[in-house]
């Protein structure tokens, strides 16, 4: 590959836009989505196991509007779909950040949260339809890891500046997601040529079947493997937000490092993790990804204190850089060209199954094991082994094809 490939990649301007709006929706929305169980725990003194139920249903409410959202993509353009909705997602921040400030009940802010999701939803696989048309195959593990980078700029700096703004309030947190979102619109006017659309659209006149998509085999399994797995992964963040929190004593501050260690190695680490593994499938890195995973959350009850976690933090980041490039590679290959959209956004709708039961798990262990913390970790990392295992030969059962874009 050409040394000065990545560039590139990111002068196109669907990458371009993609990759600068995901920086700063990330160094925003991280901060949002990192401290909002701790505040619905400390301002409003909400249990752990109903913090769990309330990020549950954000996703399941979500998931009939991402699906049909697919079809809309491919039928409408991506650059329709994704200004609507950013639009509308502003709007629902700007709600939420008033409700906080002025101290509103709690069930309007869970139906704010629960009314954001799909939208975010949706923007999120747009974004990925959008990268996919505007690189080939060969390029496209570099072109979602570029995206990567982008995202874990804005991750090394919002959770560091959004332990700062916690201290003073919660509510400025809200405040500055919702002007990032501005911010974002203007760009997608700006630099998403109105040409870009999925390359069929125009045939898909006729009614299509919203779940076309899990009647695709290789799809079907790849897309189960990866929801489960996202089981284990998905204690990455509120689960283990509570837990730094409850176990190892850590401050606002502190947490914010942390999500920050992890926006740093990203960003410096993601490109020579390709290098050194771009001998290996993209099914072998989703595989050893998720055994970095495993191994990080599996040592946590042996070991305390700031520097073990920032180690801990660095070896989950690793295995994020292996294992989340590769899924979206996978996804996009399996999928036909003409339904990007479909595939894209079936593929959450199936992860969004699994991935919400991943907080209400974390948050039911915490409170089941609130007198030990660390015994918490001991049942995932059995649950995670034996789907290790399991799941080996139906990875072999995935076949993908090498579309020319």
């Amino acid at each position: 590959m050409k040394e000065n490939s990545t560039l590139l990649i990111l002068r196109r301007k669907g990458m371009f836009a993609v990759s600068l709006n995901q920086l700063i929706r990330v160094l925003a929305r991280s901060q949002m989505w990192i401290f909002l169980p701790l505040y619905l725990f400390e301002i409003r003194h909400i249990p752990y196991i109903t913090i769990g139920i309330i990020i549950f249903l954000m996703a399941i409410i979500s998931l009939p509007l991402t699906l049909v959202s697919g079809i809309l993509i491919d039928r409408k353009g991506v650059r329709k779909i994704i200004i609507t909705s950013n639009i509308s997602l502003i709007f629902l921040f700007l709600a939420l950040t008033a409700g906080i400030f002025l101290n509103v009940s709690v069930y309007i802010l869970y139906i704010l949260l629960i009314a954001s999701e799909p939208l975010m939803n949706i923007i999120g696989a747009a974004d990925n339809v959008i990268v996919s048309n505007s690189t080939s195959y060969k390029e496209r593990n570099n072109a979602f890891s570029i995206v990567r980078i982008f995202q874990n700029v804005g991750f090394s700096i919002g959770p560091a500046i959004g332990g700062f703004i916690a201290s003073d309030g919660f509510g400025y947190i809200f405040l500055i997601t919702t002007f990032s979102s501005i911010i974002e619109l203007s760009i997608y006017i700006k630099y998403l040529p109105g040409e870009i659309k999925d390359e069929s659209a125009e045939k898909m006149e006729k009614k299509e079947d919203i779940l076309n998509a899990f009647k695709d085999r290789p799809f079907f399994i790849a897309a189960m493997l990866i929801s489960l797995f996202y089981l284990i992964m998905g204690q990455w963040g509120t689960t283990l937000t509570l837990f730094w929190k409850g176990y190892d004593l850590m401050t606002n501050f502190q947490i914010g490092l942390l999500y920050s260690v992890n926006g740093i190695v990203v960003t410096l680490g993601q490109l020579p993790v390709n290098r050194i593994l771009k001998r290996f499938g993209d099914i072998t890195k989703v595989n050893l990804g998720f055994l970095l995973y495993l191994s990080a959350f599996s040592i946590l009850p042996f070991f305390r204190g700031f520097l073990f976690l920032v180690i801990d933090t660095l070896i989950i980041t690793i295995g994020e850089n292996v294992i989340s490039p590769s899924i979206n590679t996978i996804i996009s290959r399996i999928s036909p060209v003409e339904k990007r959209g479909q595939y894209f956004t079936s593929f959450q709708v199936m992860t969004g199954f699994i991935y919400p039961v991943a907080p209400v798990l974390g948050t039911f262990l915490l409170t089941l094991y609130s007198k030990n913390l660390a015994l918490m970790w001991y049942p995932l990392a059995i649950t995670g082994t034996l789907f290790f295992f399991a799941f080996i030969p139906l990875w072999k059962k995935i076949r993908m094809s090498e579309h020319t874009n």
